[in-house]
């Protein structure tokens, strides 16, 4: 995993944490000393978060660092399809299937045409999140 994919997968983390938390960007920010724009940039993988923002998000999230941050082991994998199956026990059977259509139509793709794919629904939850905020 390189750098600028650790940085997406730690916000990604930080979001779904904070979600979890029942917090807006706003609230962590305040929890932590920062702007919320400051939150939206950790958890879009635009900016990483310094070392003792990291500490501080974990504290204020009640999560270990480690949580944050990818295994070194496979365990991840299957961490993060158990992580996956939970968040679905909260949707009905349209949205996971239309999930799964999703994710087939992504496996189908190669290459550039995958990208274009995968940077195109990127767009949407983006604009989805900016006019929900």
């Amino acid at each position: 995993m390189n750098e600028k994919e650790l940085t997406v997968f730690v916000g990604e983390r930080i979001k779904e944490e904070r979600k979890k938390k029942g917090l807006t960007q706003k609230e962590l920010g305040e929890k932590i000393g920062v702007k919320h724009n400051t939150i939206s940039s950790y958890e879009k993988g635009t900016n990483a978060p310094e070392q003792n923002a990291i500490f501080k998000i974990a504290r204020a999230l009640n999560v270990k660092v480690d949580d944050l941050f990818p295994s070194n082991s496979q365990a991840n994998s299957t961490d993060d399809l158990q992580r996956a199956l939970e968040m679905a026990k909260e949707m009905d059977i349209k949205d996971i299937q239309l999930l799964k259509g999703l994710i087939e139509k992504t496996l189908s793709l190669k290459d550039e045409e995958r990208e274009k794919f995968l940077e195109s629904i990127r767009f949407t939850v983006d604009f989805y999140d900016n006019m929900n905020k």
